[in-house]
């Protein structure tokens, strides 16, 4: 990192934490739901009812969640700090982060931050329920990758910290 500012340094800390989620995250996904698996009722049946699927299940949605909320609540508003913004609320910042290409689109941030919520706060008890849920959690963590890589590019290029 060519610059010693507190900003770039808090930066570059998050941006390592974020990194380690994202490993994390992709490599429990890999175990819950190996490529080439179909995640349908049966799956999920099987996989609940299983000590290790279920444990699995349960390290998916606490780092996925872990995740969303690191990059959502530190990792974006750092960004804009250390690009020379000022963060605001949550929206605001998912908004910013949209038109400076960070993100895809502000509105799946925040279908995916509702989907964090119910799976930290609300215990899923209905499968049918469950699924969808799981699956849009499985679909959203290539969100989640793909912004990790693209803030860890810009700020490497932009903002000279190595990641």
């Amino acid at each position: 990192m060519n610059d010693t500012s507190p900003e770039l340094r808090r930066l570059a800390q998050l941006l390592d934490l974020v990194q380690k989620e994202d490993a994390h995250l992709l490599a429990v996904r890999g175990r819950l739901i190996p490529k080439g698996t179909i995640i349908d009722m049966p799956w999920l049946e099987a996989t609940i009812a299983d000590d290790i699927g279920a444990d699995r299940l349960e390290a998916f949605s606490s780092r996925f969640s872990r995740m969303q909320d690191t990059v959502t609540d530190k990792l974006i508003p750092q960004l804009l700090v250390a690009a020379g913004e000022i963060p605001m609320a949550a929206i605001d910042n998912l908004n910013r982060a949209e038109r400076l290409n960070f993100i895809s689109s502000s509105d799946t941030w925040l279908e995916m931050r509702r989907l964090r919520n119910r799976l930290v706060h609300e215990y899923i008890d209905d499968l049918s329920e469950m699924l969808p849920a799981l699956k849009k959690a499985y679909a959203f963590t290539d969100e989640l990758h793909n912004t990790f890589k693209s803030i860890a590019d810009y700020a490497r290029s932009r903002l000279g910290i190595r990641v």
